[in-house]
């Protein structure tokens, strides 16, 4: 009898230990997954905070006496100008913060990461940090060249630095700046769907140049993505 109890009392034992290794796993899993979800709905508020700065900016443009033939390569100095001006911000490599770490960083990927950026994105203009945000503002050598400002929503020094994740493009469309992929932008969602494929293994270097487009609708947009 005495052995049977201990037995007994040693299996109760041993269930009782890995109960606690079932929950104290459990907990670890929740932890991550949680974390996870709230890292990801960042990335939703940063994007709503870097197109409510986008917005602003173009509020003070649009109070400058305009010419029926300014062109965008005018837009272009114009909005430079109402950011540096109205907003809290400075000019990445004109400033004594130029180091700060919101500033460029040396490559950004296509949505796969199989790719570098491509320079058809950005090439030249100005890099301008507003609130830790990165505000790449593409300089049109034509008046009729396309406006484009890409935005680092959480600063050029912070992973993953790719387009459709923490990088976003916007059009200047009839004084207002749209996602690329709305209707008369470059890369229109009904013709180039494709390009914001997370799934692709494309080695285009378009790919995710168009994602602002779900992103400033699909409210489970980031939740879907694999970090």
């Amino acid at each position: 009898m005495v052995i049977k109890r201990r037995l007994l009392e040693g299996m109760t034992i041993y269930r009782f230990l890995i109960n606690i290794g079932i929950f104290i796993l459990f907990v670890a899993v929740m932890t991550v997954i949680v974390h996870k979800h709230v890292a990801k709905r960042s990335y939703s508020l940063r994007l709503k905070k870097s197109v409510f700065i986008l917005n602003e900016a173009m509020r003070y443009v649009t109070t400058q006496p305009f010419e029926k033939d300014d062109g965008n390569d005018i837009y272009y100095w114009y909005l430079a100008d109402a950011i540096k001006r109205n907003l809290k911000s400075f000019e990445c490599g004109k400033s004594n913060r130029s180091k700060n770490k919101a500033c460029p960083a040396k490559d950004y990927q296509t949505m796969n990461g199989k790719a570098s950026m491509s320079e058809l994105v950005y090439k030249n203009g100005i890099d301008i940090v507003v609130d830790d945000k990165l505000f790449r503002v593409g300089k049109p050598t034509m008046k009729d060249d396309p406006l484009i400002v890409v935005m680092d929503i959480n600063g050029g020094h912070n992973k993953p630095n790719k387009m459709g994740y923490d990088v976003f493009v916007f059009q200047l469309i009839n004084k207002n700046f749209v996602p690329l992929g709305e209707p008369g932008t470059m890369y229109p969602i009904t013709n180039y769907k494709y390009y914001c494929n997370p799934e692709s293994i494309s080695r285009d270097e378009l790919l995710g140049v168009n994602c602002a487009y779900y992103a400033t609708k699909d409210s489970k947009y980031f939740l879907n993505l694999k970090f």
